[in-house]
């Protein structure tokens, strides 16, 4: 299925020479009188074809085109025509429209007489996107966002027992640390601004608590584990 009404007739200009080489192939509008040996190319008419089913189908039509051949020898002339329908009954992407007359439209258009016929090509060209509008803004719009910092502190059990291997996670952001050998952690991110509440979740040995801290000093957590 050829893309775009433009590249369709260039394809065609192109078949056309391919199937009678050394002969001139153009394209004419409607309007256009003169026919000089070779072969005519001529738009008549499109129509719309059903779409198939999908999320963003292409947009389908056909376009007919009238194909007539002219020479100063007429037996140029008709195997040249006749050529031409045989390789346009083995076209993969066009076919010959058998409810167009071609000399009945060379009559209607005030042309002189030609052998030919009219090729029906498939066109398509893609569906443009609709862009979704963002929905307005009813309300002042308000970001909060951490400030790129340091927290730190220990991870204490009973006794200010240090808790190695205690995981330290910052709720509401993808900020985590574990406790070395001495309870200890640092956390590196936007951790909230400085002297700003923040809740922190903390695991170990099966026990976890949330506890909600200030930045700016570091912070000491405890765990209630069993000795």
């Amino acid at each position: 299925m050829t893309e775009g009404l433009e590249e369709t007739t260039r394809d065609l200009i192109g078949w056309t020479q391919a199937v009678l080489p050394g002969r001139a192939v153009v394209a004419r509008s409607l309007s256009d009188r003169d026919c000089g040996e070779g072969v005519d190319l001529r738009l008549i008419g499109l129509a719309p074809q059903a779409t198939p089913r999908a999320a963003a189908p292409p947009l389908i039509l056909t376009a007919d085109y009238l194909v007539t051949v002219r020479a100063a020898d007429p037996i140029v002339e008709q195997t040249g025509a006749i050529a031409l329908m045989f390789a346009a009954m083995e076209h993969d992407e066009a076919e010959v429209a058998l409810d167009r007359d071609a000399l009945k439209l060379c009559a209607d258009l005030d042309l002189p007489p030609g052998p030919g016929f009219v090729l029906r090509a498939t066109v398509s060209i893609a569906r443009r996107r609709a862009v979704a509008r963002a929905a307005l803004v009813r309300f002042p719009l308000r970001i909060d966002s951490g400030e790129l910092g340091l927290l730190q502190g220990s991870v204490l059990g009973p006794g200010d027992t240090p808790v190695a291997g205690a995981v330290v996670r910052v709720e509401g952001v993808d900020r985590t640390a574990q406790t070395d050998a001495f309870g200890r952690f640092r956390l590196h991110g936007p951790v909230g601004g400085k002297g700003a509440p923040i809740r922190l979740n903390v695991r170990a040995r099966g026990i976890e608590i949330d506890r909600e801290v200030e930045t700016g000093s570091p912070v000491i957590l405890r765990l209630p584990l069993e000795i």
